[in-house]
């Protein structure tokens, strides 16, 4: 009988150790986290839940624990609520309540913002439909717009680094005044942010070699840019094309620091040319077009154009000064990429630039302000470099040529802080941002600009406050004013968030427009 007790005990106890055993290999650990994303951006003010899901799914304990790297920048609850305090920067550490496995997630707060890809619209009498990008912080709604203008949206939501894209359509124009403006107003849904869509539309019909004056100064003694389109038919003219991308590369010529401050010191042209063919010409294509506009290439961005007939048809306007003080841009009928600009060393020069179907920043607004803004009116050098060389000594004594004429002057061919051209702006606690970086002029040594990146670089919508300066003191040169620093800084705008866009553009070697063509002359 005692036998059978003991057998009986031993077999109890081995089916609870083997029931304890069962239960221990039923627990899972965690091996992993997965997150969207390791980097947010998120705006000051708003809140935002983020999510993570432990690995594996059947995991015994899937608690997680959240924690802010500074809770004055980012506060975060222990299911994911994420407050955004203050702009900054921070992390938030996702954790395993084990401690085993986490993940991190880098957090920016920016400012709250809303933005558009154009503020302006210059549209003919037909009126039509335009495209405009839109960026927002948090939601947003159309306040304010004339009865003659339309959206596709009212309003929407936050779009974070993403845009959402809007029709703007313009009604036909059947008054008899000469021209009409208003503004669409796009504001920030219970926060004091808005941006502004001026239309301006304007009533005009005219022939060949007739003009028309967009734009009055009233400062100064007033600067003349005159814009001419090579490659468009009497259709085009009809259909409103010439017009329209005409209008749109003077919104985009001014719708970049410091131009668009200074926008009321030029008197702004446009020229009408008729060619006999629609489009241009190309080494597999010969188009009969006014001004003989030609790509030199089937894959090079430079072209060539009739610098006589350019000139010709310039003068037809009633001119303050002479073409020495004249910026000419030509748009060419084209969606391919590229353009050229001609630079004289008297200060004549020419832009030719086609309407570039390209994304940003090589899109028309890039190619319009990197070779009529930069190059032409600006007179600025390229700032990317072509390989990874030293300038050579040929080089150096040609760019020391042309500054002597003004021109080029956003590089150095000196590192010493004391001797650089932009030294009083590195002095200057106002441009703590600006100081020496190497590389510049097609070469990566020997030359140095001075911010890293810029309209110079890679046609964004920045031009660094080196070339702002250049361009504020050859307006007020042509303007008949005296240039003060002090009143450049109080005018001086920065455009951040073109810089916030160009961290995710890449150099690419095809994309470079080529550099200036310099022409000497006595």
């Amino acid at each position: 009988m005692k036998l059978q007790l003991l057998f009986l005990s031993v077999l109890i106890l081995f089916l609870v150790l083997v029931t304890s055993c069962e239960k221990d290999e039923k627990f899972f650990r965690v091996t992993d986290i997965s997150i969207n994303t390791n980097n947010i951006i998120v705006a000051e003010g708003d809140t935002l839940t983020l999510n993570a899901m432990i690995i594996p799914s059947n995991a015994s304990n899937k608690s997680l624990n959240w924690k802010s790297s500074n809770d004055n920048i980012v506060t975060i609850d222990n299911n994911g609520l994420l407050n955004a305090k203050n702009v900054g920067e921070a992390t938030i550490t996702v954790s395993s309540h084990d401690g085993n496995v986490s993940k991190i997630i880098n957090i920016q707060v920016v400012e709250n913002w809303i933005s558009l890809s154009r503020n302006i619209i210059e549209t003919s009498l037909n009126g039509g439909s335009y495209q405009v990008k839109l960026t927002a912080s948090s939601s947003w709604t159309i306040v304010s717009s004339p009865q003659w203008v339309t959206t596709s949206l009212l309003s929407g939501s936050a779009t974070g680094s993403d845009s959402v894209e809007l029709v703007v359509d313009v009604s036909l124009f059947t008054g008899t005044s000469l021209n009409r403006s208003g503004d669409v107003i796009f504001k920030l849904n219970n926060r004091n942010y808005a941006d502004t869509l001026r239309i301006n539309q304007i009533n005009y019909q005219l022939s060949d070699g007739e003009y028309v004056k967009i734009q009055s100064s009233t400062a100064g003694d007033g600067i003349d840019i005159v814009f001419l389109g090579d490659g468009y038919t009497v259709a085009d003219i009809i259909s409103g094309k010439f017009e329209d991308n005409l209008l749109e590369a003077i919104d985009h010529f001014f719708d970049i620091e410091p131009y668009r401050t200074y926008r009321n010191y030029f008197d702004v042209y446009i020229v009408y040319a008729y060619s006999e063919e629609s489009g241009i010409s190309d080494i597999q294509r010969t188009r009969k077009t006014k001004f003989s506009a030609k790509f030199e290439s089937a894959t090079s961005t430079r072209m060539s154009i009739d610098h006589t007939s350019v000139f010709e048809y310039a003068q037809k306007v009633p001119l303050s000064s002479d073409l020495s003080e004249t910026q000419i841009a030509v748009i060419a009928n084209s969606t391919r990429y590229g353009g050229t600009n001609w630079s004289y060393s008297n200060g004549m020069s020419i832009s030719v630039v086609p309407v570039s179907n390209f994304n940003y920043p090589n899109d028309f607004r890039g190619v319009v302000q990197h070779e009529i803004g930069g190059h032409g009116f600006g007179q600025l050098a390229d700032e990317y470099t072509e390989n990874n060389s030293t300038i050579p000594q040929s080089e150096k004594e040609d760019l020391l040529k042309w500054q002597q004429w003004g021109f080029f002057e956003n590089v150095d061919l000196t590192d010493r802080v004391e001797d650089i051209l932009w030294s009083h702006l590195i002095n200057d606690p106002d441009y703590s941002y600006v100081g020496v970086y190497e590389g510049g002029f097609y070469y990566s040594k020997g030359v140095w600009r001075s911010e890293p990146v810029s309209l110079m670089n890679n046609n964004i919508r920045y031009i660094n406050a080196q070339g702002r300066e250049q361009i504020v003191m050859r307006i007020k040169e042509l303007a008949g004013e005296t240039y003060s620093f002090e009143e450049f800084k109080q005018k001086d705008v920065r455009e951040t968030q073109s810089l916030t866009r160009s961290a995710v553009i890449y150099d690419n070697e095809e994309f470079r427009l080529p550099p200036p063509i310099l022409i000497e002359v006595n």
